[in-house]
């Protein structure tokens, strides 16, 4: 478990420092009217002190977070269906460079070929399945099985045998590396969960979120830092954490709330996906004293992407925050989380400034979101403490996740 680093006068100071160090360049790739009528919805939400609401509370079962059978049903209709983020276009930025993902089931490595390209396999040698990689990344010509040396270049294709002639029948054409689908799009890596499912990576972005991501020039930012975080508790209570910032003024009052409307954010949906934004508190104060062709919104807005069904990539002009929910059990989870900058790393001071907010952003959900929204309350949901879940008019955004996990369970008919 990660050693929880920072204090919260240190998280403070780190925000402060972020701030103070916002300029009026912006981002470059970002969509000026995008931003700007994001802007304008948060300042006249902040005004009126509530978020983007729905017109009714849900209530959720407890069973939806505890029933072994519940989770099965997740497992097999969405997380061995859908496609997940491997990491982004950095992670394997040169030929060769691969990491290995084992966490969705199948032992998997994502690499990019001497053309570019990206390829995803099953980790296992064709001939009596050993893996082919043990460390988290690293970069090689290709992928030899350190059991007995059978070897396969970056496109999958089985190059040699050793003791050749104990194989002479061997068809080397049918024992390349297995494949897994995949595609990179705007600087993110998706693979596909399972061997032979092909995805149709048009109509899972959809056009929306299609046209968004490039805003954010994910191909360009830079950072090496990860760490899983193991929890007890369902993938759902985890993701739900992402989902509102409801919790800002009382989970985070030393901290995040001293830079955050607390209680205020947008909601829009991507296709399948969802777009929820937060704000910094000054942005009714700074913002309407300027013109609006003078306009920075990046500078003030948090933006937030949720990839169906656990990724979540949170981005500020200065990085973006990569979460992904992974189920392991119906009560227990592991966040994969990343960080990544839009500032030069070469350079020490903005070097330093990455790790302290890698450093505060992994303390932060570990000591205040994880704790009040995930292991306790999974607690007592396991216990039968309490019969279910209640989320307000204010909780929009995660009606909509349950609505889409009901909604994909029912295409799949569980």
């Amino acid at each position: 478990m990660f050693k929880l680093k920072m204090t919260d006068s240190e998280v403070v100071d780190v925000f402060t420092t972020m701030t103070s160090r916002l300029d009026g360049k912006g981002i470059k790739d970002a969509n000026r009217q995008t931003m700007v009528n994001l802007a304008e919805r948060l300042i006249r939400l902040a005004d009126e002190g509530h978020p983007e609401e729905t017109d009714a509370i849900l209530e959720v079962p407890a069973s939806q977070y505890t029933d072994p059978q519940v989770f099965a049903n997740e497992m097999a209709g969405i997380f061995d269906r859908t496609p997940y983020v491997a990491c982004l276009t950095c992670d394997i930025k040169n030929p060769g460079d691969w990491i290995k993902i084992d966490e969705f089931g199948t032992p998997t490595i994502v690499t990019r070929n001497k053309a570019g390209e990206v390829k995803a396999y099953v980790n296992s040698c064709r001939h009596r399945g050993a893996a082919l990689v043990y460390d988290e990344r690293g970069s090689s010509p290709g992928f030899t099985c350190p059991y007995h040396a059978w070897s396969y270049d970056l496109n999958g294709k089985l190059l040699g045998i050793s003791c050749n002639s104990s194989f002479g029948d061997a068809d080397k054409s049918d024992l390349g590396l297995v494949p897994l689908d995949c595609t990179e799009r705007h600087g993110i890596i998706f693979v596909a969960p399972k061997p032979g499912l092909k995805i149709d990576w048009d109509e899972f972005i959809g056009p929306a979120l299609d046209a968004e991501l490039p805003h954010w020039g994910f191909d360009k930012v830079q950072g090496d830092k990860v760490g899983p975080i193991p929890l007890d508790g369902n993938w759902k209570l985890v993701l739900e954490t992402f989902l509102e910032s409801y919790h800002f003024n009382y989970a985070h009052k030393d901290n995040l709330a001293h830079y955050y409307n607390g209680n205020v954010n947008t909601v829009d949906m991507l296709g399948r996906h969802l777009r929820t934004c937060t704000s910094l508190n000054t942005i009714q104060k700074d913002l309407p004293k300027l013109p609006v062709e003078q306009w920075v919104p990046e500078n003030y807005i948090h933006v937030k992407y949720v990839l169906f069904p656990g990724t979540v990539l949170i981005n500020t002009a200065q990085g973006t925050e990569f979460y992904q929910i992974v189920p392991v059990a119906v009560d227990k989870s592991i966040v994969r989380h990343a960080s990544y900058s839009r500032t030069d790393l070469s350079d020490p001071v903005n070097a330093a400034m990455y790790e302290r907010v890698w450093e505060s952003a992994h303390t932060v959900v570990q000591k205040q979101d994880f704790p009040y929204g995930v292991t306790t309350a999974h607690a007592a949901l396991k216990a039968g403490g309490i019969p279910k879940l209640v989320f307000g008019k204010n909780e929009w955004a995660l009606q909509i996740m349950h609505a889409q996990i009901k909604e994909r369970m029912a295409e799949v008919g569980l």
